[in-house]
């Protein structure tokens, strides 16, 4: 079932950036309508084991992330048709591909000069170009140039532009007999709010969840404490605080393609943890983020290389 999941999960992720851009109908009745296409997607690719509709069960539960909305559906079912590249079944609106002008019935022969043609199948039997595709395009930033070489009718077609990325929700799907569809929520981001300090005097937030802009070289942290208190498992980004002054410990999490674009050795041993301090103020949520200070790329005393910050503060009301 995790294979079904997976495949679930990407066909939903497609569904969840076309309906959050639609405008003509309510964002949740063209949700639920994108769903159950994925869904008979699924069905008819025999991803259930040929299972009747009744009969299938599942739950799908997935945390916030961040996805490079690329927008490409590619015919990956079978090795053999992805032979000479991938054959591009349909284009999300507003996505990368789009705008770059890829339309279905191209098929795509390269990605950045990296070639997709007589990759052969993966472990599953599946086209490995579209895996190889999917793993050259996840390695780039946010605003990364990206060149498609296509086949349009068979005349050869280079086709240029950026990559963007979007935010995906949290998702809580529920699937099985009785309330097939019955159940799709997206719930807020925060999945539990560890308690920091408190008081009478009112509360705020701070939120270490990775949306912090990359054109002004900004990147995720993990914030490990506050006021010496670990702030729990991985997985929780947001965490209430009383008003007033906290001291904060955290470790920057830039990814390592960064350094390798900006400084072919590593930086450090290790991670190398900071310490912010922040004056709060009530029902305001702080967005921390790790700044990479390019003018010191090559400093490894202290980690000169990065510095925790503040990046942006929002009024949220804290109960």
């Amino acid at each position: 079932m995790s294979m079904v999941k997976h495949s679930m999960l990407a066909l939903l992720g497609m569904a969840l950036a076309t309906a959050v851009s639609a405008q003509p109908a309510p964002v949740e009745q063209r949700l639920g309508e994108e769903v159950q296409l994925a869904l008979a997607r699924l069905i008819e690719s025999g991803a259930f084991a040929d299972k009747n509709g009744e009969d299938i069960a599942f739950t799908l539960d997935e945390p916030a992330r961040r996805v490079n909305n690329l927008g490409l559906l590619v015919d990956s079912a079978n090795a053999e048709r992805a032979r000479d590249g991938l054959r591009v079944l349909g284009v999300t609106p507003r996505s990368a591909a789009q705008r770059m002008g890829i339309k279905a019935g191209d098929r795509i022969v390269s990605v950045n000069g990296n070639s997709l043609v007589g990759l052969g199948a993966d472990p599953a039997g599946h086209a490995q170009a579209a895996t190889t595709m999917r793993t050259l395009v996840d390695s780039l930033a946010d605003g990364a140039p990206l060149e498609f070489s296509l086949q349009r009718e068979d005349k050869p077609l280079t086709v240029r532009g950026e990559l963007s990325s979007i935010v995906l929700p949290p998702i809580h799907l529920k699937v099985g007999r009785d309330e097939l569809m019955a159940s799709t929520a997206i719930a807020g981001a925060t999945r539990r709010e560890p308690q920091n300090g408190g008081g009478t005097s009112g509360c705020a937030r701070f939120n270490d969840f990775d949306v912090a802009p990359r054109q002004q070289d900004l990147y995720g942290v993990k914030l490990l404490a506050i006021d010496g208190n670990s702030t729990g498992p991985a997985g929780v980004h947001q965490f209430r605080v009383g008003v007033g002054t906290h001291e904060l410990k955290l470790v920057e999490l830039i990814p390592a393609k960064v350094y390798r674009r900006l400084n072919p050795t590593r930086l450090g041993d290790g991670p190398e943890v900071k310490t912010l301090t922040v004056t709060v103020k009530a029902d305001t949520t702080y967005y921390l983020a790790a700044r990479f200070n390019e003018d010191k790329r090559n400093s490894r005393v202290g980690g000169e290389y990065w510095e925790p910050v503040v990046w942006r503060e929002t009024p949220d009301k804290c109960g």
